[in-house]
């Protein structure tokens, strides 16, 4: 997402504050399958994951006049979600795991570099897995993504070195 992008997408938040209820659905046409992603990172029940796009959706019209015009819509409509999925682990205490049936519809679902991918997520911490979503789902900058965690530019530039190559590593043994 380039930052037109970005800045179409607060536009849309900013319309949902203005009664435009064509708004949300427009937002979920342009970042539904991030937001999926996102919050597969936490859960791995398919109707747990639907459940938390839809429960951001509303949160995203609720909070709406909350949106600042010039604040990172990406990063904002991610932390909702992020929120959410956290929300919805300690709600059940700990992870799921997956039923015969969700592995399925998982499978045919995603294809093969889909899969690994998520192996590889699956290694990764939480730290490590924000920095992925932000840099390579997101787009985000070096400097958005320090923004956005309130760290240096340094740590970050560093930290994802680190984690290219722990994913590289990974990605050979396989």
């Amino acid at each position: 997402m380039n930052d037109r992008e970005n800045q179409e997408l607060g536009d849309l938040i900013l319309q949902i504050t203005k009664g435009n209820t064509e708004a949300i659905g427009e937002i979920f046409k342009r970042v539904g399958s991030a937001m999926e992603a996102v919050a597969s990172i936490y859960l791995k029940n398919a109707a747990d994951v639907e459940d938390v796009v839809q429960d951001s959706l509303v949160t995203i019209v609720t909070k709406a006049s909350k949106f600042r015009e010039n604040r990172n819509a990406k990063a904002w409509i991610n932390t909702i979600v992020h929120n959410m999925a956290k929300n919805k682990l300690r709600y059940y205490g700990r992870h799921k795991e997956s039923s015969l049936e969700d592995a399925h519809s998982l499978s045919t679902r995603y294809d093969e570099d889909t899969l690994i991918v998520r192996e590889i997520f699956q290694t990764l911490s939480k730290a490590e897995k924000n920095l992925v979503i932000y840099r390579y789902w997101y787009r985000c900058s070096i400097a958005e993504i320090a923004a956005i965690l309130h760290r240096p530019k340094s740590t970050i530039q560093y930290r994802l070195e680190q984690l290219e190559e722990k994913i590289k590593k990974f990605y050979e043994n396989e």
